[in-house]
């Protein structure tokens, strides 16, 4: 860069002899009523062309000035900067001169990024100016040859700039060792990269933590979202193919003191298994399910934390009555898997399509089945109970702790009673297990005081992980689905509407033989299957 020009930009341009004085003080008096950027209303009144606001603003800043036929990169230059941050920040690597990369752009407002672009190049950069137009064509020019291998993901990686590189292996390892969710988190003078697989978040080798701003930064360019935002959260995704798989990265970021911390929720779509005996259910237990999904009308609500698996419960059952003489809806926030021949409606509440209006449009779309990815607010609950009271079976998710605690939070939500005795025909709660790691699991006698707080009273044999690279040295690997499966009949019904308290439903339901989630996890421990740790994690306010 050479010396800035201490000289206003209007006088640059009258020096130059492309503007007059006259068109110059018109101009900073429209300025002065309306505000803006002198040079946009110069232009926007014909006063100088592209060309001669370019030529100004690269005397003011003291960069040179490149018409458009010197916008030629180089091979080396382009596999330093990506299509996508070209076109974010609005730039073209050119090639490299004295070990500094030269880099085109048209708005000297990029400027104060050149630190992020440069860790994203990986070398120190040179800045020079061109007109917007030409430099947009020649971007568009010069990618046109890589676009290909952007869209289809890792393609080639041996070309691409270190960030790039870094942030494509991160996605990759996290896709390979089955991870829900990559968490990218700056602090100050610390950056730190954990990866959620199997319910628990363990941290990963992190860049050093100059490089946060960038990795971060790349992220928000693939997911197109606003690189110069970073006041508000955003949302965004990333669609990719890694091994040949097409996956989906859902993109969150929120500030934080020490930058943006940014979440990645990773989608396989082909690691989505919709066959009910592979979630753990046992066969009776895939009966009471099937018989509830081919129901006429009435609802089947799945409970449980986030991250429990009701989704994939719920698109599991779905997939059984696809069938072409039914009409199945959905209404999801967000829609996180395609399922074939089903109307698959997305929420958004920005422009408030929210469930409630979503769900009362369903109505009129003559649906049999109509799933709701969640109920979460009274008037959602009020019209799911109005759908089935009108021949619809509908399907969807709360949060509660288990099945009879269920029907007291639709009466926190507003509903009557009596109501539900009527239309809930259903109540499946579940969690995930953790599973002990086949290449390192063997029998472990666990303390008296787990067992007491267990109220188990067996000697075992019970298992354990000891831990080896296979399972990470976590001991476990992989995660089954423990079940807690609630039909309403008449029994229940009538002690409901009596005394519609969580205790007194609770203890009926037992009597009448429903397996609790402890006995079905404790189940699952006694078989090496898992570890009393996990039974006491996942059912503790049994």
């Amino acid at each position: 860069m050479g010396k800035p020009d201490p000289r206003q930009l209007g006088k640059i341009l009258v020096d130059l002899g492309v503007l007059r004085m006259g068109q110059l003080q018109a101009a900073l008096a429209e300025q002065r009523r309306s505000g803006g950027r002198l040079g946009q209303l110069l232009l926007e009144r014909g006063s100088i062309t592209d060309e001669d606001l370019s030529r100004g603003l690269a005397l003011q800043k003291g960069l040179e000035w490149l018409p458009g036929p010197a916008l030629a990169p180089s091979s080396e230059a382009l596999a330093l900067v990506d299509a996508g941050t070209a076109r974010a920040f609005g730039v073209l690597p050119l090639g490299r001169v004295d070990g500094r990369l030269r880099l085109a752009m048209a708005d000297p407002e990029v400027l104060p990024l050149l630190g992020d672009l440069e860790a994203l190049a990986g070398c120190p950069l040179e800045p020079v100016l061109a007109t917007p137009e030409a430099l947009a064509e020649a971007v568009e020019k010069a990618y046109q040859a890589k676009a290909e291998a952007d869209r289809s993901g890792f393609d080639d990686l041996s070309e691409a700039a270190p960030i790039v590189r870094l942030l494509e292996s991160l996605l990759t390892r996290a896709v390979r060792d089955g991870a829900a969710d990559l968490h990218f988190e700056p602090y100050q003078g610390e950056f730190r990269i954990r990866m959620r697989v199997d319910g628990v978040l363990f941290e990963v080798d992190p860049p050093p933590p100059h490089l946060a701003t960038a990795l971060i930064s790349r992220i928000k360019v693939m997911a197109n979202l606003d690189i110069s935002e970073t006041r508000m959260p955003q949302d965004g995704r990333i669609e990719l193919v890694v091994d040949g798989r097409p996956i989906d990265f859902r993109v969150s970021t929120v500030p934080i003191q020490g930058g943006e911390s940014t979440v990645l929720r990773v989608l396989d779509r082909k690691s989505l298994r919709l066959n009910l005996g592979d979630l753990g259910l046992l066969e009776e237990e895939i009966a009471q399910l099937e018989d509830f999904v081919k129901l006429p009308h009435g609802i089947v609500l799945v409970t449980g934390p986030t991250g429990s698996g009701k989704t994939t419960t719920l698109y599991s059952l779905l997939n059984r009555v696809n069938e072409t003489e039914r009409k199945i809806l959905t209404v999801e926030d967000p829609v996180e898997y395609d399922l074939e021949g089903i109307v698959q409606v997305p929420v958004n509440d920005d422009i408030g399509v929210n469930y409630a209006r979503v769900l009362r449009t369903m109505l009129r779309q003559d649906p049999d089945i109509i799933l709701v990815g969640e109920i979460r607010d009274p008037e959602t609950a009020q019209i799911a109970v109005e759908a089935s009271l009108t021949g619809h079976l509908v399907l969807s998710t709360l949060h509660t702790n288990d099945a009879p605690s269920t029907m007291t939070r639709m009466i926190d939500l507003g509903v009557e009673p009596f109501l539900l005795a009527a239309t809930i025909e259903g109540i499946v709660a579940q969690r995930l297990l953790r599973t002990i790691c086949a290449d390192c699991g063997e029998p472990h006698q666990p303390p008296e005081e787990k067992l007491t707080k267990l109220n188990e009273t067996t000697a075992g044999p019970w298992f354990l992980g000891k831990g080896c690279e296979t399972c990470h040295f976590t001991g476990y690997k992989g995660r089954t689905a423990i079940y807690e499966i609630l039909p309403m009949d008449e029994v229940l019904r009538d002690q409901f509407l009596r005394n519609p308290s969580t205790i007194a439903l609770r203890q009926l339901a037992r009597e009448r033989n429903m397996k609790t989630l402890r006995q079905r996890a404790l189940a699952l421990a006694a078989v090496g299957r898992t570890t009393l740790d996990e039974v006491l994690r996942e059912t503790l306010n049994e």
